[in-house]
Formats: C-alpha cells, structure tokens, sequence
C-alpha cells in the first residue's frame, strides 16, 4: 500500500476523530502519511500491522534514550 498523495510506502496510524466514526463502522482506519501528512484510510488489517510496528518503533526508541541518558551519566559520550 502506498500513499495515495505522494506514493510513498511510509504511514502511520492517525489519531481518530468524532467525524471518523463512520468509516470505523466500515473498518477503514485514518492513518497519515510520513512524508506529505495527508490523511487517508486503510483497511483493518494494515491498521493492525502499523499499530504493532508502531509500538516496536517506539519502544526501540525508548530504549536508545535510555541508553544516551545512561552513558550521559556516567560521563561517556555516543558518535
């Protein structure tokens, strides 16, 4: 699946709006490009799969600030 605006294959889950409700009912989610920012709808299954590679991304991340803080404590710095 790819952006319908610029075509790339990047998007992410959006945050669901009162006026999206219709479209839940029809399991279409809103989800946002991360290039362009446009927001458009997907079906349920990729919906599925964006949110659990959301939240792989995110905790990859929150381990890479730990880590920075950690090594920031003890006075060593990263490259």
């Amino acid at each position: 699946m790819n952006c319908p605006y610029c075509g790339t294959p990047k998007f992410r889950t959006s945050r669901v709006r009162i006026s999206d409700i219709p479209r839940l009912a029809l399991l279409q989610f809103p989800v946002r490009c991360r290039l362009c920012r446009e927001r458009f709808y997907v079906g349920l299954s990729l919906a599925l799969n964006l949110l659990q590679s959301q939240k792989v991304r995110e905790r990859e991340e929150e381990a890479l600030r730990r880590d920075k803080y950690k090594n920031e404590k003890s006075g060593e710095t990263i490259a």
